[in-house]
């Protein structure tokens, strides 16, 4: 598998293609779905970042962090003894009858046993931008095929429409055909969890950006 340098925003990567003055309506919703769909059809570069950071419970819960993806391990602050993972709800809220200290996760939510205590927290996150958009591994051919399938996306729809030639599409498409050939022996296909997870993930940081 090839190797990247660091990672580039989605930001970035639609500010390029926006450059195109046939892209200018383009919005970054949009070009999310379709890195998303892009993503579920040819694969993706190993993304994901190893993090550690501290929450602190209020009535037996916290907010995870907007970068999160899946718990590798939950702590509490200042010890060495894990917290056990557990699917029961009847367990949480119940630090004094509780035999060893358990945790859940439901959404972007831990709820623990524990009550109004600090939660050490290793996990796999996304990487996000300083100002909080999602990012890719900068893998040249991955970003290229990337940016081609969004633009063959939206040129299709242009087509459609009347607005461009068959020509103008067919040469986006012959373009994007050659370059998602080069790029796919550097790629491993999500699972449907992963994407599952990843959608989430990336929606909620766009929706957050969006209203905040």
């Amino acid at each position: 598998m090839a190797e990247y340098t660091g990672y580039i925003s989605i930001k970035q990567i639609l500010d390029d293609l926006l450059a195109h003055p046939l892209l200018r309506d383009l919005s970054l919703e949009r070009a999310l779905d379709h890195t998303i769909h892009f993503m579920r059809i040819v694969g993706m570069p190993k993304m994901f970042l190893e993090k550690v950071t501290k929450v602190t419970l209020n009535e037996y819960r916290a907010l995870l962090p907007d970068d999160y993806y899946n718990i590798i391990q939950v702590r509490e602050a200042n010890s060495n003894i894990p917290l056990q993972h557990t699917i029961d709800s009847h367990h949480m809220g119940d630090d004094k009858n509780s035999l060893s200290p358990s945790y859940r996760i439901q959404g972007n939510i831990i709820y623990s046993s524990l009550r109004d205590k600090e939660l050490e927290i290793s996990y796999k996150a996304l990487p996000i931008d300083e100002d909080g958009y999602p990012m890719l591994p900068d893998n040249s051919s991955f970003i290229k095929a990337l940016e081609l399938y969004i633009k063959k996306q939206y040129f299709t729809v242009l087509f459609d429409m009347g607005k461009i030639t068959g020509q103008v599409l067919n040469n986006t498409q012959q373009e994007y055909a050659w370059y998602v050939g080069q790029c796919q022996s550097d790629l491993v296909r999500p699972t449907w969890d992963e994407m599952k997870s990843i959608t989430n993930t990336w929606t909620n940081i766009i929706i957050n950006k969006k209203y905040s």
